[in-house]
């Protein structure tokens, strides 16, 4: 049976190994392993890992504490049947062993990059698949469970992706004509991001195609008093375009800023120290300051390959 160590972050933070679930232990050891988790493959500095436990101000024996945090989870592994270390010492800090096992968030933006290309072939009923197989890893807020500002921090750019690869099914579903099954499922997160534009020109687009021109005119109007009571701002220059063609009866056959076959993959997740916050199609999501749980659905962002 396999050695390899099953991580969890796209949700709450979780393991698995032969024998079953690995016991993560208390708060401090969970931080531990997701900021390791957070860059996988790499060397976290034991200073990073404070920063991560203690946002700021540990105490004098931070060190040694994320030493014994460490062994306890090197214990946990052990005892889960895991034989390989899975947790290496390297040069000033820690690192996840390559060879440890597999990550959900690498995993997804794996898939989400073979779908992009599958996109670009023309292979648009493939991409659709694997657009879906990466979006369902996906459980809940990346790193749930905890909210140090480094790891929130650090979420951000997988929730990025998700959003962005939601963004990307949903074109390649109305390429599909698909456009009645992709409405439920960009509501929600339309809703929880509503200054995010694509995706709201997304859901209008699915709309008007199922004959629910009124609901995509409706979906155009709550997204433009969001934006003019929040930050007095109108819709953007394409935003408005379609909205004006809807008016007009003059709907295009397929209408997006950028398709999903123009992008490359996704390039490995940088350090989070290096990780700009993302945008939200011309402004800060954090402008309706709400919690991640509050911010995310589970249903939203799956998109059936049938």
């Amino acid at each position: 049976m396999t050695e390899s160590v099953m991580f969890r972050i796209l949700g709450p933070l979780r393991a698995g190994a032969r024998r079953g679930p690995v016991d993560l232990g208390d708060g401090r050891t969970r931080l531990v392993l997701a900021t390791l988790l957070l860059e996988p493959g790499r060397i976290v500095p034991v200073d990073r890992l404070v920063e991560a436990v203690w946002d700021g101000e540990p105490p004098v024996t931070a060190q040694t504490q994320i030493a014994i945090a460490v062994s306890g989870l090197r214990r946990a592994f052990r005892d889960a049947g895991c034989t390989r270390r899975v947790i290496e010492t390297a040069g000033p800090g820690y690192r996840i062993a390559p060879e440890a096992g597999t990550v959900d968030a690498v995993t997804a933006a794996r898939t989400i990059g073979r779908a992009r290309a599958a996109v670009r072939a023309g292979r648009h009923r493939e991409a659709a698949e694997l657009f879906g197989a990466a979006l369902s890893l996906w459980d809940g807020p990346v790193l749930a469970d905890l909210d140090r500002a480094l790891i929130v921090a650090g979420a951000l750019r997988w929730e990025e992706l998700r959003l962005t690869a939601i963004e990307e099914a949903a074109e390649v579903g109305l390429l599909l004509g698909r456009h009645h099954e992709l409405i439920g499922g960009l509501r929600g997160p339309v809703t929880e991001h509503p200054f995010r534009e694509r995706m709201r020109g997304l859901l209008m687009m699915a709309l008007v195609r199922a004959g629910r021109q009124s609901e995509a005119l409706e979906v155009y109007r709550t997204g433009q008093r969001i934006l003019s009571r929040e930050l007095g701002l109108e819709p953007g220059r394409e935003l408005r375009e379609l909205h004006e063609a809807i008016l007009r009866g003059d709907f295009p056959v397929h209408r997006t800023s950028q398709t999903p076959a123009s992008r490359s993959a996704p390039a490995p997740p940088s350090p989070a120290s290096s990780a700009p916050a993302p945008r939200e199609s011309r402004c800060c999501a954090g402008a309706v300051p709400r919690t991640r749980s509050q911010r995310w659905r589970g249903g939203p962002g799956r998109f059936r390959s049938h």
